[in-house]
C-alpha cells in the first residue's frame, strides 16, 4: 500500500514538472518571439510565429524532462549510451533557444544600456542558481530522510 502510494506521487510530481517546465518555457519563447521594438517604447505583435513559438519550447521541453525521468519501469542501472546523447543535445538545444530570443529583442538597444542589462541578467542568473541550489539540497534532504523512513519501516529490520 504504502508502496503503490509512493509510486503515484512520485508520477503525479513528474507530471507537474513536466507541465509546468513545458508551460512555462513555451509563453517565455513566445513572449520573447512577441518582442518587435524595446526602446523608445515597448511593442510586441503576436502572430503565428508566437504560437509555433510556444508549441516549439513546450514540446523540446517536454522532450528533455521524458528523457530525464524515462519510463517507469527502466532500470537504475544509469543511462545508455543514446539517451545520454539525446539529453545532451536537448540541452543544448534548449539553452541555445533560451538564449537566442534575448540576444535578438537586445538588437535595437544602444551599446550603453546594453552594459546595464548585461549587468542586471548576470546578478538574476546568480540569484536564481543560488535558489537552484538550495531547492537541490531540500530535495536531497528530503529524499535521504524518505529512504531512513522506508528503511524503518521494511519488516524483519530492527530499529
Amino acid at each position: 500500500m504504502r508502496n503503490n502510494r509512493q509510486t503515484n506521487n512520485d508520477r503525479d510530481l513528474t507530471r507537474v514538472i513536466k507541465c509546468s517546465s513545458a508551460l512555462g518555457l513555451g509563453l517565455m519563447a513566445a513572449f520573447l518571439y512577441s518582442i518587435k521594438q524595446v526602446t523608445p517604447e515597448f511593442q510586441y505583435r503576436i502572430s503565428i510565429g508566437t504560437g509555433i513559438s510556444f508549441v516549439a519550447a513546450a514540446a523540446l521541453s517536454w522532450a528533455f524532462w521524458r528523457l530525464v525521468f524515462g519510463k517507469p519501469n527502466d532500470s537504475d542501472n544509469g543511462l545508455s549510451k543514446p539517451r545520454k546523447r539525446w539529453l545532451m543535445l536537448l540541452s543544448v538545444l534548449l539553452t541555445v533557444a533560451t538564449l537566442a530570443p534575448f540576444g535578438y529583442a537586445l538588437k535595437g538597444i544602444a551599446n550603453e544600456k546594453i552594459v546595464e542589462i548585461v549587468e542586471g541578467t548576470a546578478l538574476a542568473v546568480l540569484a536564481l542558481s543560488g535558489v537552484g541550489v538550495l531547492l537541490w539540497k531540500a530535495a536531497r534532504f528530503l529524499e535521504d530522510d524518505s529512504k531512513q523512513a522506508n528503511d524503518h519501516d521494511e519488516p524483519g529490520q530492527k530499529p
